[in-house]
């Protein structure tokens, strides 16, 4: 009897959880991804793949050429890894001080080493070429712009017709696929705003300009920019995330530095935002005898998933499970660099349902944070399911 794909990838269990457990154990932070760009190229090239040099230290592009000519389809995984101590459990810890897989990119990039060895099988019977990228430096933001910047588009055979990526997610059961339309995660920018005051002694306060209690205020008027700026309807965060200002206790300083970002689903939305919040920082600091310089420093566009993409994505989807565990969650607020990639071609982001069915799941970027492995082989013929489809 012939096997279904994901019948394929369940026989792959054993081999997938090892390799996801090794990279579990030895994770890598952003752009030094270097044991685990020399571990795919190894297992890819094994699988008979064509490696594409981009001249980069790290990161993977790998090529399958089908037996016929036809459209070429793009898959891809991030492999980086976030500085965070893991805490320790059953099952594989990471055993290098400070760092850990706790976004589970190592899932992701396990799942589409499966999802090439599952095609690998196949090429006799494919028509057209399945790329596959294994992006570094996602966390950072700045992996996919790389490879872009690096020729990506221009040393493959063809640009990809289609690309597929997916992410894990704790709060939906293993065995559940997220498909969505429209934004999926927000596009992200930071600002940066320095404040410049009049320095001088603590004791005579009444003679300096302190950037402090500006400072104080300009935090305080930025809540607005959600709160009282922004439609309801539209998904917007503004966050102040660092403050650096100070000097020996009988000093009031005379510059102050704060730093955030700007998440929206909407680029109208982040543009109004952006231009509410320099007006707030320059008048705030203003009525407190400052001045503020405002920057702002653009990082990724929203992920969305158009209709078209999502109609094939969900035909992927609903070829491995049934209709009751294929979701539709809300979107969320973190931001992804997928979306550099969806500039240039079609392109569908999933999420993969990771959570231990019946128990509390913590969230990515937590030191306890884990993945029910069981979800491996899912992922991996979501991602080979979804190649099929967008090779038609």
């Amino acid at each position: 009897m012939v096997m279904t794909l994901l019948e394929e990838a369940r026989a792959l269990a054993p081999e997938l959880r090892a390799f996801k457990d090794d990279l579990h154990t030895h994770p890598e932070l952003s752009f030094q991804e270097k044991r685990t760009t020399a571990q795919l190229k190894e297992r890819l090239t094994g699988l008979g793949l064509e490696l594409i040099d981009l001249g980069m230290d790290t990161g993977v592009v790998a090529l399958l050429r089908g037996a016929e000519p036809g459209r070429t389809v793009a898959l891809r995984a991030d492999i980086d890894a976030i500085a965070q101590q893991e805490a320790p459990h059953d099952g594989a810890v990471s055993c290098v001080d400070g760092v850990m897989h706790g976004c589970g990119h190592d899932f992701h990039t396990t799942a589409l080493l499966g999802a090439a060895t599952l095609l690998a099988d196949r090429r006799k019977e494919l028509a057209g070429n399945v790329v596959f990228l294994f992006q570094p430096a996602e966390e950072i933001t700045q992996g996919a712009r790389a490879m872009v910047d690096h020729g990506l588009w221009d040393k493959l055979p063809a640009r990809p017709d289609c690309l597929f990526g997916l992410h894990n997610r704790p709060e939906l059961p293993a065995g559940q696929i997220a498909v969505m339309e429209g934004p999926v995660m927000s596009g992200k920018s930071h600002f940066v705003i320095t404040l410049h005051g009049t320095a001088g002694h603590g004791g005579s306060p009444h003679k300096c300009t302190d950037v402090i209690v500006a400072g104080a205020a300009v935090v305080n008027a930025l809540q607005t920019v959600v709160s009282r700026n922004t439609d309801p309807l539209d998904s917007l965060v503004c966050s102040v995330l660092s403050i650096r200002s100070g000097t020996p206790d009988n000093f009031v300083p005379d510059l102050l530095t704060m730093t955030g970002s700007i998440r929206a689903h909407r680029a109208q939305a982040a543009t109004h935002a952006q231009g509410r919040l320099k007006e707030l920082a320059e008048g705030v600091s203003a009525a407190y005898g400052c001045t503020a310089e405002v920057e702002f420093i653009p990082d990724v566009p929203p992920t969305v998933n158009s209709p078209e993409m999502t109609a094939l994505a969900r035909k992927a989807a609903l070829a491995l499970v049934g209709p009751e565990d294929v979701v539709s969650p809300a979107p969320d607020m973190g931001s992804e660099d997928f979306a550099v990639f969806g500039q240039a071609v079609p392109a569908f982001f999933y999420w993969v349902g990771s959570g231990f069915p019946g128990r509390h799941n913590l969230c990515w970027h937590n030191e306890h944070f884990r993945t029910d492995d069981s979800a491996l082989p899912l992922a991996a013929a979501l991602l080979a399911q979804s190649a099929l489809v967008g090779l038609g």
